[in-house]
């Protein structure tokens, strides 16, 4: 076993050495996985949104053809309800009421209204004073007494009724209209009733197509199927009320209706329009093999592009892993070598990209770091005797030799506690401890406001000066407004003293003059004070 220096060395060097081959591994491996991942990812978003989207589009599109036809099938019934408001507003009715001469307007009536098959004509009791019909003879005994009839009594009171779809004899469905007559705005005569035969609303189903498969079909609000593009299944009368897509129109569920089977058993895509007024609702059914088609191809072309992309990913990793892994071992080991204490050590990288960038940064932070240590060394020397304030604005101003003795006019500004001597004599330690600490916390301010340089603490007083060891302007009347400043804090440390029964004062000593300064003590305690006449006076 070798345990020598050299051997200890090479051991690390060896792995790092070796960890080139890993590195190139790494570098290729993870561009890869990070193209390649970045592409099937954003493939699957792209595929998932555009499901959603053209699942959406179906069901626009669908919807919109549905609320196309319920519009339609609306306006047939509103059509048929206003030729029976205008059979009703006739000179005979105002003149005369209900007179046999109306049976003409009930002709007329099944002219104008191919789909109505019998209309008959109510009076203000209920009873059928007339009636003709297309697909039957009608004789004075077939009149009935109708006055229970929901739709005599919702029409007498004013608004059209529309009633529920039914089935006569097992064919067509037909649906009851009933209006009111009214000879004068306000008075109502009697009641007009019509039998409507719906299989006329097949016209307009039977020309709506969603795609080359897709239909529309009506049902009521029972689920019965009202209309159909193939009649005969209308005639067989299914209930559609089991449907998925059936119950979430009746129970007006929001769109998009999510792929259901449809009455074939086949899987469609639906889509509704609800008529309120009559309660029906309109379906148009799509299906999904066919709906799908545009995506499927979508998705054939989505395929490829990532494919594409795929081969690009890979073919960038390759070019990636070689050009990048030589620059980046020189950077690891700058950067071992400047961890290691190396600051004279520069980084050498030209590939004129980011990481000759990065290396320009590393030799830039290495000289910051050599100019950081040196100062440091200097800020420990300088705070031995300066606040860290002065020091930081000697080492800013570069002058290495400011320390040094010297002559230099400045004002000198002493501070004391007036009978202080007195009061700590019988004072509680702790008490003359406190007033001391209160008392220099308000002066220590007021000194670091003004940027004034502390020369020393004696006790209960201080003595601090301008315009040195760095120059200022006008040091005596900063002076001045440091001592008037200092006055007006003391004075409320002095009246809260009073009302603890201590009687103390403030006195400042102010004097501008030349002095001599520098450094004062032992190599293990230094002290930048001032001597000189200037201080002495401001002493006293």
């Amino acid at each position: 076993m070798n345990d020598s220096p050299s051997a200890q060395i090479s051991e690390p060097r060896d792995r790092a050495q070796g960890s080139g081959g890993r590195l190139v591994r790494r570098t290729f491996v993870f561009t890869l996985v990070l193209a390649s991942g970045g592409l099937l990812a954003g493939g699957a978003v792209e595929l998932f949104f555009r499901y959603r989207e053209s699942v959406e589009n179906i069901w626009v599109l669908q919807q919109e053809m549905a609320q196309g036809a319920a519009f339609k099938i609306d306006q047939f019934m509103q059509d048929i309800e206003k030729s029976m408001r205008a059979s009703t507003q006739t000179k005979e009715i105002i003149s005369g009421g209900l007179t046999d001469s109306f049976k003409f307007q009930l002709v007329k009536l099944l002219k104008v209204a191919p789909a109505i098959t019998t209309t008959a004509v109510l009076d203000a009791s209920g009873v059928e004073r007339l009636k003709v019909s297309r697909v039957e003879m009608i004789r004075p005994e077939d009149l009935d007494d109708r006055a229970t009839d929901v739709a005599f009594l919702q029409a007498r009171n004013g608004p059209s009724y529309f009633g529920s779809v039914y089935f006569v004899d097992g064919s067509e469905p037909y649906v009851q209209i009933a209006v009111p007559i009214k000879r004068f705005a306000d008075e109502v005569v009697g009641v007009l009733t019509a039998e409507v035969n719906l299989k006329y609303i097949w016209d307009v189903i039977s020309q709506i197509r969603a795609g080359e498969a897709g239909y529309a079909y009506v049902v009521s609000i029972e689920g019965d199927l009202v209309a159909h593009p193939n009649i005969s299944l209308v005639l067989r009368r299914p209930s559609f009320r089991d449907l998925d897509q059936v119950r979430s129109a009746l129970a007006g569920a929001d769109g998009p209706i999510a792929p259901q089977l449809n009455y074939a058993g086949q899987k469609v895509f639906a889509a509704y329009a609800a008529i309120p007024k009559l309660e029906w609702f309109v379906l148009v059914e799509r299906p999904v093999a066919e709906a799908y088609g545009p995506l499927y191809s979508s998705l054939l072309r989505t395929g490829v592009l990532l494919l594409i992309g795929l081969s690009i990913a890979v073919l960038a990793s390759l070019i990636i892993g070689f050009r990048v892994v030589r620059p980046l071992r020189v950077l690891r080991e700058g950067a071992a070598k400047i961890g290691a204490g190396d600051l004279d050590h520069r980084i050498e990288v030209r590939t004129g990209d980011e990481l000759e960038r990065l290396a320009d940064e590393f030799n830039q932070m290495t000289t910051q770091l050599r100019d950081s240590y040196l100062n440091i060394e200097h800020m420990s020397h300088l705070k031995r005797y300066f606040s860290p304030h002065l020091a930081d604005l000697i080492i800013s101003s570069g002058e290495e030799g400011i320390t040094e003795s010297h002559r230099q006019e400045i004002t000198v500004v002493f501070c004391d506690l007036r009978n202080f001597t007195e009061f700590s004599s019988i004072a509680e330690p702790e008490e003359a401890m406190r007033v001391l600490r209160q008392f220099y916390k308000a002066l220590g301010t007021e000194l670091r406001r003004f940027e004034a340089t502390i020369g020393h603490f004696a006790g209960d007083g201080l003595m601090a000066f301008f315009n040195d060891p760095l120059p200022c302007q006008d040091p005596a009347a900063r002076a001045v407004r440091m001592a008037t400043a200092m006055q007006q804090d003391v004075e409320k440390l002095v009246e809260q003293w009073q009302r603890r029964g201590i009687k103390l004062g403030l006195g400042i000593g102010i004097s501008s003059g030349y002095a001599t300064l520098g450094n004062i003590g032992s190599e293990e305690q230094f002290h930048y004070t001032a001597i000189g006449t200037v201080v002495n006076l401001a002493s006293r």
